[in-house]
Order: C-alpha cells, then sequence, then structure tokens
C-alpha cells in the first residue's frame, strides 16, 4: 500500500505542461458530467420536447383532423 502511495504522491509531484494540465482538468470534469447523469433520479420520465400543448391528433377512423375554412 506504501508504494502505490509513494507512487500517486511522485506522479503529481512531477512537472506538468498546460497541456496535461489541462486534459487532466477536462476528465475529471466530463467524469463528475458522467457521474452526475448517473445518480440523478429520474422524475416523471424523460420527455424530449417543450409540452407548449401543440400536438396533432387524429381521428377515431385513423386520419388526420382537417379544418374547415
Amino acid at each position: 500500500m506504501r508504494d502505490v502511495w509513494e507512487s500517486i504522491k511522485e506522479f503529481f509531484a512531477r512537472d506538468w505542461t498546460p497541456a496535461e494540465k489541462a486534459l487532466v482538468i477536462l476528465c475529471c470534469i466530463l467524469l463528475g458530467v458522467i457521474k452526475g447523469f448517473c445518480l440523478a433520479p429520474i422524475k416523471k420520465g424523460i420527455s424530449c420536447g417543450n409540452n407548449n400543448g401543440n400536438s396533432y391528433v387524429q381521428a377515431d377512423d385513423g386520419c388526420w383532423a382537417e379544418e374547415d375554412v
């Protein structure tokens, strides 16, 4: 266990390039987003759309309802 701890200390104590720092930060952020999606409770199901009341409803015979103009 001590060897693992020492290797972790050595890994974080070394010099980092800006690209490596950015990749580590990006990976941590994306891991947090994925973890949040997995742990978040789904309430009332998942729906796509804004539910503003616009809808297309078919009549009983299976045809689209047409408005009389």
